[in-house]
């Protein structure tokens, strides 16, 4: 085999480092706390990452690790442009001895990846991008998207709601609401992985007691033990059962999956 057919398997030894580094910087220690990131999942999903604390069993592969690590190098790239703009506003006002030239600069302020806690529904996670404008609070999560996802999402005649990406973002915008005292807009950031556009779309202020009502349900199902199957609920929607990192320890029933005949539920006895 020539060498340069090794890269390959380099790059995937690396992603999984990373995301082993991730794991242990972020999560180790804090395994008690469902994911923010969890929100509008699968209920027996987030009881056998977070109460049962379970081992992943169907962990991705290596194709998939490369696309989920392209996200990760997308938010990375837009975080050092955030922070790029804050230094240099810094850098004017430090550079302007004038006072009512000051006050007429817009105070921006990008904070980026900062953590979040609601104890009370013991959530915790990390949020994207808030930016502080001086006298406002405004939220942004940024999802990258095929251009299929993409276009279904910002159509025009019918738009498609993607609802666990709405229920994400609510959580934090539930949790700075709480730690900053005000939230004034929130928006899910939309990047077309094809023609990277970016489009964005404004969720709802109302929306945040929906996250609150998600995570206090779940809560309560979980004080009871596992789940059961239920649709809409455990799992949100069947074909997720494909992509479950816990899905040997879940062996969902008969007719769940991307493949299986979505009518007819054969639930194991």
């Amino acid at each position: 085999m020539n060498k340069q057919h090794k890269i390959g398997q380099v790059y995937a030894q690396y992603i999984r480092a990373e995301n082993k580094k991730n794991t242990q910087e972020r999560y180790v220690g804090k395994e008690h706390y469902y994911h923010a990131s969890g929100a509008g999942k699968c209920s027996r999903q987030l009881y056998f990452q977070s109460v049962a604390k379970v081992e992943p069993t169907n962990l991705p592969n290596s194709t998939a690790d490369r696309v989920m690590r392209l996200g990760t190098v997308l938010h990375k790239e837009i975080e050092n442009s955030l922070l790029y703009s804050n230094n240099i506003n810094i850098n004017i006002k430090n550079n302007i001895t004038n006072k009512n030239i000051t006050e007429n600069i817009r105070s921006d302020e990008y904070i980026a990846e900062e953590e979040i806690v609601i104890e009370e529904l013991s959530v915790r996670g990390f949020f994207d991008f808030l930016l502080n404008d001086g006298s406002e609070f405004f939220l942004y999560d940024l999802k990258s998207a095929a251009s299929y996802s993409f276009t279904r999402v910002f159509d025009a005649a019918k738009p498609y709601t993607m609802k666990h990406h709405e229920l994400q973002l609510c959580t934090y915008g539930y949790a700075i609401k709480e730690k900053y005292g005000r939230l004034d807009g929130m928006y899910l950031m939309y990047y077309n992985k094809n023609t990277s556009v970016i489009k964005y779309k404004e969720v709802p202020l109302s929306m945040l007691n929906s996250a609150y009502m998600f995570w206090a349900n779940i809560k309560k199902q979980h004080a009871s033990g596992l789940p059961g199957f239920e649709d809409g609920v455990s799992p949100v929607m069947r074909w997720e059962c494909d992509y479950c990192s816990y899905l040997a320890h879940c062996n969902p029933p008969t007719g769940y999956g991307r493949y299986s005949d979505k009518h007819t539920i054969k639930v194991r006895k």
